[in-house]
C-alpha cells in the first residue's frame, strides 16, 4: 500500500516485523522466512515538524529519530503467531523511543547470514518512505527477554500445578454403588475411579458382553443396534481418557444418503461439515470397550456384578440407603445338600453412602422409583412419562453394500409412501446394520415381515436399492425375530435429580465398612442417563447426553473442591462430596427436561418438526445474525446447553410469528386497499 503525504514532510518509517522474523536461535521462522517486511502494520507516521517538536521536548533534538507510534492494540502486550505457528509474546510499541540512527538497507531474497539483512543503499523514491534496518534496540523481546518470559511461564505453570495439587479435595464416600452397567453406569465408574475413589460397585442386570474384538459376534445385527457418538459424547469420553479406545471400534460417518418416495432411484447425498464427525459403534460393543477399560485399569477400585439386579432401596436417616441385590436368573437344576432346589440368594447391603441410578426410566429401576416415592419428602424427583402418540416397532437386518458402488462413511435412509423407514448405519467392519421402522398399527406391512417369501417381495418392491445386497439367510433370520419397541419419552420433572438428607447428618449413626473411620457418615444419591431423559434414538441424543451427564457430575465434584471449605451440608468435612449433588441438579435437571421436550417436538409430525425446520431455514438465511440455524443443527453446538437452545428457539418462534403476522397484515391491507380502489372506480364508471 502506498502512503502519500504533504510534499514538505520528511518521513521515516520502521519496517514492521514479528518476533518470528528475528534471527533468534531456536525461535521464530526457519532461515528461509527470516526476512523483514516492508509493511508498516497498525502504525501511523508523523510529519517532520511533529518529530522535531517531540524531540525538543525530550531534549534530544540533535538526534535524528524514527517516529513510530503504535495503534491502541499494539500499545499493550500483544500475542502474535509466527510463520511456524508458534505463539510468542512480544511487547508492543516503544520502550526506547529514540533508537540509534538506522542504516538504509535492502532486504534480499537470500539469507545466508542466519537472518541478518545485507546492507545496501536504496534508490531515492518520491514517496519519501525509507525502509530501514531494524536495530536490536528497537525490539524488546531479544534472546534474553524471550528466555526470561519462557522461564516465567514455566514457573507460573508449576505454581498452578502445585496449587491444584494442594487444594482440598472432596472426601470420597466409603462406598459407592452404581445401579446399571450400561454406557452411563460404566462411564460414571471410570470418572469416580479416576478421582481416586475406592470401593465402587456396578450392578448390571444383563450378562457381560462379549469381547469387543470378537468379529463373529458383532457381525450379527441381532446382537446390538448402532449408536452414533457426536461431539457431546466425544468430549465427555475424551475427558475420561477412553475416546481413543472407543474410536478403535467406530465407523466415521460424514453425511447421509436419502431415498424419498417419488425421488428416483439415485438418492441424494448430503455431506456434513461438523467439528466432530459422528462415530458409529454397536451399543453393546461400546459397553464391552468401557467394561474392559474398567477391569484393566481400575479393577482394584471397581467391582462389576453382572446378572445382578437391585431389588429394593430404603433411604436411611442422614442420607445413604439400604440396598437389596439378587441374581436376575437362577439355575433350577441346582440343589443344596438335602436335594432341595436352591432359593434365590438375596444380599442386603445395610448402608451404602452414595447411590447412582443409571438403569433407565423403566419400572424396574429401583433407585428412580424410590426417589419418586420418597416417604420423607427429601427428594423432589418426579417421573413424568408421556403417551407415545407416534409409536414405532422395528426389526434389524444386515446389509452388505459393495464398496465400489457405495460409500462406507454415510448414513443410508430410505422411506416408503406407507411411512415405513429403513435407517442404516455402518460398522467398523463395513457392514450396514439396518433398522426397519414400522407403525404397530400397520397390520399389512407387519404381516409381510413374517415369512421369507413375502419379506423378499416387500424388499424388492419398496427397497430396490438395498434388496440385492440382503441375503435370503439374513431375511429369514429377520422374519423369525420378534418386533421390538422403541422407548417412550420420560423425564424427572426438571427440578431435582438428587437426594440428600441434610437435616440429620450429625445424628446419622450409619457405620462405615472400615472401623478405623468415623462412625457417622452422610450419604446421598443421584440419577443420570436415561433415568432422567428417556427418548427415541432418532438423532443420537440419548447416549451422548448420558455421557454429558457424567461429565457434568464430575465437574461438580471439581467445583466443590475449589470452594473455600463450605460443604453446604453440615460441618462434617466428610460431607464435601455430598454438596456436589445439589449442584448437579442445578446444572442438569432443567437440561434433561428441555432435551426431552425438544425430542418430543421431533416426533410430532409436520407442525412441530417439519414446519419449524422450514421456518428456521428461511429466517436464518434471510437474517443470519438474528435467527439461529434449525434445532437439529443447534443440538450439535457442544457449548450450548439444551435449556439455552430451548429458550432461544422459543424466543425465535415468537419473533417469527410476529414477522409473519405483520407481513400477512400488510398483504391483507394492500389487498383491501386495492379492492376498495377497484370498487370506487367501478362505482365512478357506473355513475
Amino acid at each position: 500500500r502506498v502512503f502519500r503525504f504533504a510534499p514538505d514532510a520528511h518521513v521515516f518509517a520502521m519496517a514492521g516485523v514479528s518476533l518470528g522474523a528475528l534471527p533468534v536461535p531456536g525461535l521464530g521462522a526457519p532461515r528461509a522466512h527470516r526476512r523483514g517486511s516492508k509493511h508498516v502494520p497498525a502504525a501511523r507516521v508523523l510529519a517532520h515538524h511533529e518529530i522535531s517538536r517531540s524531540a525538543k521536548s525530550l531534549g534530544t533534538a540533535d538526534k535524528p529519530s524514527v517516529a513510530f507510534v503504535p495503534c491502541r492494540a499494539q500499545s499493550r502486550l500483544s500475542l502474535r503467531l509466527t510463520k511456524t505457528h508458534r505463539s510468542v509474546t512480544t511487547f508492543g510499541a516503544l520502550a526506547d523511543p529514540e533508537p540509534e540512527p538506522p542504516k538504509a538497507t535492502a532486504f534480499t531474497g537470500n539469507d545466508e547470514t542466519d537472518g541478518e539483512a545485507a546492507a545496501t543503499d536504496f534508490d531515492e523514491v518520491d514517496s519519501g518512505i525509507v525502509v530501514s534496518q531494524l536495530e536490536r534496540s528497537a525490539f524488546h523481546a531479544t534472546d534474553e527477554s524471550v528466555e526470561a518470559l519462557g522461564k516465567l511461564a514455566l514457573v507460573e505453570a508449576a505454581e498452578r500445578a502445585e496449587a491444584e495439587a494442594a487444594r482440598p479435595r472432596p472426601s470420597p464416600p466409603s462406598r459407592t454403588v452404581i445401579v446399571g452397567g450400561g454406557p452411563a453406569g460404566l462411564a460414571t465408574a471410570i470418572a469416580l475411579a479416576r478421582r481416586g475413589w475406592e470401593n465402587i460397585e456396578v450392578w448390571e442386570r444383563l450378562m457381560a458382553p462379549p469381547s469387543a474384538d470378537d468379529l463373529n459376534v458383532w457381525g450379527d445385527p441381532a446382537r446390538s443396534y448402532n449408536v452414533g457418538i457426536s461431539g457431546r459424547g466425544q468430549i465427555a469420553l475424551a475427558s475420561l481418557g477412553v475416546m481413543d479406545q472407543v474410536l478403535e471400534y467406530c465407523a466415521r460417518v460424514n453425511g447421509r444418503m436419502d431415498w424419498t418416495p417419488g425421488g428416483g432411484a439415485e438418492g441424494t447425498i448430503r455431506i456434513t461439515d461438523k467439528k466432530y464427525a459422528t462415530q458409529v459403534i454397536q451399543r453393546d460393543r461400546l459397553v464391552a470397550v468401557l467394561l474392559r477399560e474398567v477391569l484393566e485399569k481400575y479393577g482394584r477400585q471397581v467391582t462389576v456384578r453382572h446378572n445382578t439386579k437391585c431389588a429394593s432401596v430404603e433411604w436411611r436417616v442422614g442420607g445413604g440407603a439400604t440396598l437389596t441385590r439378587e441374581p436376575v436368573e437362577f439355575d433350577d437344576t441346582k440343589t443344596d445338600d438335602d436335594g432341595e432346589h436352591k432359593s434365590p440368594v438375596r444380599v442386603v447391603e445395610p448402608f451404602v453412602p452414595f447411590v447412582v441410578g443409571a438403569e433407565g426410566v423403566s419400572l424396574k429401576n429401583a433407585v428412580l422409583a424410590a426417589m419418586d416415592s420418597d416417604p420423607d419428602k427429601k427428594c423432589a424427583t418426579k417421573i413424568k412419562r408421556f403417551v407415545d402418540k407416534n409409536p414405532r416397532v422395528y426389526k434389524t437386518i444386515p446389509i452388505n453394500l459393495p464398496k465400489d458402488k457405495f460409500r462406507n462413511d454415510l448414513n443410508y435412509s430410505a422411506r416408503t409412501s406407507g411411512e415405513v423407514a429403513l435407517e442404516c448405519l455402518p460398522t467398523k467392519e463395513g457392514m450396514l446394520v439396518g433398522i426397519l421402522l414400522v407403525k404397530p398399527g400397520d397390520v399389512a406391512t407387519c404381516a409381510k415381515l413374517e415369512s421369507l417369501g413375502t419379506t423378499r417381495a416387500y424388499f424388492n418392491t419398496e427397497f430396490p436399492m438395498f434388496a440385492p445386497y440382503v441375503t435370503d439367510t439374513d431375511l429369514d433370520a429377520m422374519t423369525k425375530r420378534r418386533l421390538s419397541t422403541l422407548p417412550t419419552f420420560a423425564h424427572c420433572g426438571g427440578k431435582q435429580i438428587h437426594r440428600v438428607d441434610t437435616g440429620s447428618v450429625t445424628s446419622n449413626k450409619n457405620k462405615r465398612l472400615d472401623s478405623a473411620l468415623p462412625e457417622t457418615e452422610p450419604g446421598g444419591a443421584v440419577v443420570l442417563g436415561d433415568s432422567i431423559h428417556c427418548m427415541k434414538p432418532y438423532f443420537g441424543l440419548g447416549v451422548n447426553s448420558a455421557f454429558e451427564d457424567v461429565l457434568v457430575l464430575n465437574k461438580c465434584f471439581d467445583d466443590v473442591g475449589k470452594s473455600t471449605g463450605d460443604c453446604g451440608v453440615g460441618d462434617d468435612k466428610n460431607a464435601e462430596w455430598q454438596s456436589a449433588l445439589p449442584l448437579f441438579s442445578q446444572r442438569r435437571a432443567a437440561d434433561s427436561k428441555a432435551l426431552v421436550d425438544i425430542s418430543r417436538g421431533f416426533d410430532g409430525g409436520f407442525l412441530t418438526f417439519v414446519l419449524p425446520l422450514i421456518l428456521d431455514g428461511v429466517f436464518h438465511k434471510a437474517f443470519p445474525k438474528l435467527f439461529s440455524p434449525n434445532t437439529i443443527a443447534m443440538l450439535q453446538k457442544e457449548d450450548w446447553t439444551f435449556s439455552r437452545i430451548q429458550r432461544r428457539k422459543r424466543t425465535e418462534r415468537v419473533a417469527q410469528a410476529g414477522i409473519l403476522a405483520a407481513v400477512f397484515s400488510g398483504v391483507v391491507w394492500v389487498l383491501v386497499r386495492a379492492a376498495v380502489a377497484v370498487a370506487a372506480k367501478i362505482a365512478t364508471l357506473a355513475v
